[in-house]
C-alpha cells in the first residue's frame, strides 16, 4: 500500500485505543522500534506535524506522518481500530483506519509520494480494510489491493 508492490512494515487489526493521543503514542512506539529509531524523537516529530493541522483526510482515515532525521528509509504502519477515535477530521467523522508514515530526511520526495499513494489507496479500499477481523485478514486485504494496483 505504500509504494507499488510494497507492504506497510507493520499491520495492526482492530487495534484497541481510546484517544488520538493514545493512538499516536502506540503507533509511534511500534514503528520506531521496527525502524530502529528513537521512540521519543518519532513521537515528538509526529505530534509537531499534527500541531500544524490534523492529518485526518476524511472518511474515517488519517495519515499521520513526519520526516525523521537519521531514518534510513520510509517506514510505515497500517492500523484498523477496534473503535473509532476523534481526530479533528475535516468531515467531523472519527477515524478507524490510520497509516503512520515516517519519511527519511534524505528522501523527502519519496515520503510525499508515499503519502499521496496511500491516501488514494486507503480511500478506495477502506471497506475491505474495515472488514478484516484479524491481522492475517488485513494482510490478505492489503496483498489483494497491491495486486490490483
Amino acid at each position: 500500500m505504500i509504494q507499488t508492490g510494497q507492504m506497510p512494515g507493520i499491520l495492526l487489526c482492530r487495534h484497541a485505543v481510546t484517544s488520538k493521543k493514545q493512538l499516536l503514542e502506540s503507533l509511534c512506539r511500534r514503528v520506531a522500534r521496527h525502524a530502529g529509531l528513537c521512540e521519543r524523537s518519532v513521537l515528538d516529530s509526529v505530534i509537531d506535524r499534527e500541531k500544524l493541522g490534523s492529518t485526518a483526510i476524511g472518511d474515517g482515515i488519517a495519515l499521520p506522518h513526519a520526516t525523521i532525521t537519521g531514518a534510513a528509509t520510509t517506514s510505515s504502519l497500517l492500523a484498523t481500530l477496534d473503535q473509532p477515535v476523534e481526530f479533528d477530521s475535516p468531515d467531523g467523522r472519527p477515524v478507524d483506519i490510520v497509516m503512520l508514515v515516517l519519511g527519511s530526511d534524505r528522501d523527502g520526495a519519496g515520503h510525499l509520494a508515499t503519502l499521496g499513494l496511500a491516501s488514494r489507496q486507503l480511500r478506495a479500499s477502506s471497506h475491505f480494510l474495515r472488514a478484516a477481523d484479524s491481522e492475517a485478514a488485513l494482510r490478505n486485504a492489503v496483498i489483494g489491493l497491491l495486486a490490483a494496483a
